[in-house]
């Protein structure tokens, strides 16, 4: 080859390696640009006490993504998984795992949802001075986490729909046949609801007792003999159980609506949907749409008419949502008004 032909062959893929630069040059653009306007968009932090294989944390990503799905945030959600593992080391761990992330990523919002979330993660940045909270599904008084002397929070408080539980009942049971009982697993949560079922006025139903159960050995005893003593049951949570005095294995949710659909003597009702969808009878649920609907809008009021949290009035869960599964309801010869089985139908929360 001679040197010319050499030179020429040079220039040539000098020329070809030219003619990408424009396009290389795009892309470094692109990459840069795609990351400027990601870092200036505001940085929004979801955090969940539980999973999404949990349909109350599912339901409330629902009514989150009714107010956030078209806003120009970046949004990350977390989940510490605290509901199948409620030991207090595992607690804390996910606690720690959470606080790091949120000291990395320095989020402006942090939507901490539930109560593990606000025990283990959020308190510990009430009053910083560049991220803001807003607190969705607590069962506890906002002052139990400190939020009510911090400048920087708001949320919403879950609260169980007892006048209309109370209702139900009312038009259920007949006037010589309304004792209750209440039972639920010993987690935090149902520390909470428990207090609240007790501070609660359910005259003319006669609440009998209501405890909170460690093992699933209890809980069998406890359902069991609940058909000596009261003529409905109510339960709460029950996805804490652990298998038993010597076993520390958490005992699924499904295993334990299974066995006590099977054994219960007298019928029963729920104040989440997941009660029904687990095989309950009848729920009058909390809605999770709320929880993050409202949730969703505070944050909104926060990054985009730069409201503080502290101008941000909290408020309390107002809405329910009504569940049925009507083979469970003829078993027990359980007859509601048509009103009732009409909501459920509408939103469709009915099964068969």
């Amino acid at each position: 080859m001679s040197r010319f032909t050499w030179k020429l062959s040079n220039v040539n893929r000098w020329g070809k390696q030219l003619q990408k630069l424009p396009i290389i040059f795009f892309l470094i653009c692109a990459l840069v640009f795609f990351a400027f306007s990601n870092s200036s968009k505001p940085r929004v932090l979801v955090l969940s006490s539980y999973a999404t294989d949990f349909a109350w944390t599912k339901d409330i990503n629902v009514g989150l993504s009714w107010t956030l799905d078209k806003k120009p945030y970046s949004i990350q959600y977390h989940y510490m998984d605290t509901k199948r593992n409620p030991g207090a080391a595992y607690k804390e761990k996910a606690g720690q795992l959470a606080r790091r992330l949120i000291e990395r990523w320095e989020p402006n919002v942090i939507i901490s949802i539930d109560d593990n979330a606000q025990e283990f993660v959020a308190k510990y940045f009430n009053n910083h001075p560049k991220i803001d909270i807003v607190y969705s599904g607590v069962n506890a008084e906002a002052s139990a986490y400190g939020f009510d002397k911090a400048s920087n929070v708001t949320g919403i408080l879950e609260r169980i729909p007892f006048l209309s539980l109370k209702e139900i009942f009312l038009q259920i049971l007949p006037p010589d046949r309304r004792r209750i009982v209440h039972y639920s697993d010993d987690s935090e949560t149902s520390e909470a609801i428990h207090q609240e079922m007790a501070d609660f006025d359910w005259r003319p139903i006669d609440l009998i007792e209501h405890r909170k159960v460690a093992t699933f050995e209890e809980w069998k005893q406890f359902i069991k003999n609940s058909g000596k003593i009261a003529d409905f049951l109510l339960i709460t949570h029950y996805h804490t159980l652990r298998r038993s005095s010597t076993d520390d294995t958490v005992v699924s949710p499904k295993e334990v609506m299974k066995w006590t659909i099977e054994n219960s003597p007298i019928p029963d009702i729920g104040c989440w949907g997941f009660y029904v969808d687990d095989g309950g009878m009848l729920a009058v649920g909390i809605s999770p749409y709320e929880m993050g609907e409202v949730a969703g809008k505070m944050t909104t009021e926060i990054l985009e008419n730069h409201r503080r949290p502290s101008e941000i009035p909290s408020t309390k869960s107002q809405n329910f949502v009504m569940y049925m599964r009507e083979s469970r309801l003829k078993q027990y010869g359980v007859d509601l008004p048509k009103v009732y089985k009409d909501f459920a139908h509408a939103t469709n929360h009915y099964y068969q």
